[in-house]
C-alpha cells in the first residue's frame, strides 16, 4: 500500500509541475520566407508598362502567438543564384536563370513588420514587366538578413527565396498542338508529317505572345533564331513575325477564336478556349549549308480555367 500511495503522490506532484507547460514556448521562434528555394511567381501583364504589385510573405513560427512587433529585413542574394545555376545547368549557360534587372522591380521597403498578435508580414514588390525577353528565365533572389528581436532567429533552410518571375496575359500558356509540319520540298503524299503535342506561348506584351517554330526544341542552343511573335488583333486575326530573318519566315494565314463555357461538374469554374488557326513557312537551319524548308499548318488550342468565386486580382498574381 505504501508503494501505491507513493506512486499516486508522485503522479500528483508531476502533474502540478507540468500543468502549465503548454503556456511556454515549445519550439524556437524563427522567421522564414513562406516559400523557399525556387518559387514560381506569376504576374498578370498590365497595360501601362506591364506594372503589377506582388505581396511577398514572411512568417514567424512557434507554438505560441507572437507577442511582439518583429521587424524583418531582407536583401538581394546573388551568391545563391550563381550556385543554383551551376548545380542545375552546369555548362548550359544559355539556360541559366538571369537575375531580374533593377529596372524591372522595386521593393517599397526591404523591411517589413510582423505585428504583435500576427504570424505573418508582407513586402510590397512592384514589378515592371515591359521589355523582358522570356526566352530567358528571370529570378529575383532574396534572403532574410536580420530581425529586430534577438530572441527570434532566421530559420536556416527557409531564409532564402529565389522568385522566378513569369508574366502572363490572356493568351499565354501551354497550347495543345494539332498542327502538322511538312517538308515543302517533298510531295506531301511521299512523307510523314512532323508534329509536337504542345507549344508554350510566352508574354511579349498585353495582347502578344511568342512561341518557337514548328517542333523546335524549346531548350535548344539556337532556339532564339526560331522565335515567332504572334499578335492577336481585335478583328480576330493573328499577325505573325519572326525577329530573326535567317529562318526565312513567311506567314500564310492566321486567325483565332475564343469560346467560353461553365464546367459541367463545378459550375463556378469558367473555361475559356483560345484557338489559333495558323499556317506559316520557315526554314530549319541546323545545317546552314542544307536548310530544310518547312510548312506548319493547323490549330493551337489553349484552355484557361477561372474560378468565378475568387476576385480576378487574386488570380492574376500568385506565388506558388
Amino acid at each position: 500500500m505504501k508503494k501505491i500511495h507513493l506512486y499516486i503522490l508522485s503522479s500528483l506532484l508531476l502533474g502540478l509541475s507540468c500543468k502549465k507547460e503548454w503556456t511556454q514556448e515549445l519550439y524556437v521562434q524563427e522567421v522564414s520566407m513562406v516559400k523557399s528555394g525556387v518559387v514560381t511567381v506569376y504576374a498578370k501583364y498590365q497595360r501601362a508598362g506591364g506594372g503589377v504589385t506582388v505581396k511577398v510573405p514572411v512568417v514567424v513560427s512557434g507554438s505560441n502567438d507572437n507577442r511582439n512587433n518583429i521587424d524583418v529585413t531582407i536583401e538581394i542574394d546573388k551568391d545563391t543564384l550563381q550556385n543554383l545555376n551551376f548545380d542545375r545547368f552546369r555548362l548550359r549557360q544559355d539556360l541559366y536563370f538571369q537575375q531580374l534587372d533593377a529596372a524591372n522591380y522595386t521593393f517599397r521597403s526591404m523591411t517589413t513588420t510582423i505585428p504583435s498578435g500576427s504570424l505573418q508580414g508582407y513586402y510590397d514588390l512592384d514589378l515592371k514587366l515591359e521589355g523582358l525577353d522570356l526566352i530567358n528565365k528571370y529570378i529575383l533572389p532574396v534572403k532574410i538578413a536580420s530581425t529586430s528581436n534577438n530572441n527570434v532567429s532566421k530559420r536556416k533552410w527557409f531564409s532564402k527565396s529565389l522568385m522566378q518571375i513569369i508574366p502572363f496575359n490572356d493568351y499565354s500558356g501551354r497550347y495543345s498542338n494539332a498542327g502538322l509540319i511538312w517538308n515543302r520540298d517533298v510531295p506531301q503524299n511521299n512523307q510523314t508529317a512532323l508534329s509536337t503535342p504542345y507549344r508554350n506561348a510566352w508574354v511579349v506584351n498585353e495582347n502578344t505572345v511568342f512561341f518557337f517554330a514548328g517542333n523546335i526544341d524549346e531548350e535548344a542552343f539556337d532556339r532564339k533564331k526560331y522565335k515567332i511573335v504572334a499578335a492577336l488583333n481585335a478583328d480576330s486575326t493573328v499577325t505573325l513575325t519572326a525577329p530573326d530573318d535567317v529562318i526565312r519566315f513567311s506567314q500564310q494565314k492566321g486567325t483565332y477564336t475564343i469560346s467560353k463555357r461553365k464546367d459541367e461538374v463545378q459550375p463556378y469554374l469558367e473555361k475559356t478556349y483560345i484557338t489559333m488557326n495558323l499556317e506559316y513557312w520557315y526554314s530549319d537551319i541546323t545545317n546552314p549549308a542544307f536548310p530544310i524548308n518547312y510548312r506548319f499548318v493547323g490549330p493551337l488550342t489553349l484552355e484557361k480555367v477561372r474560378n468565378t468565386q475568387i476576385p480576378d486580382e487574386d488570380q492574376q498574381v500568385r506565388i506558388e
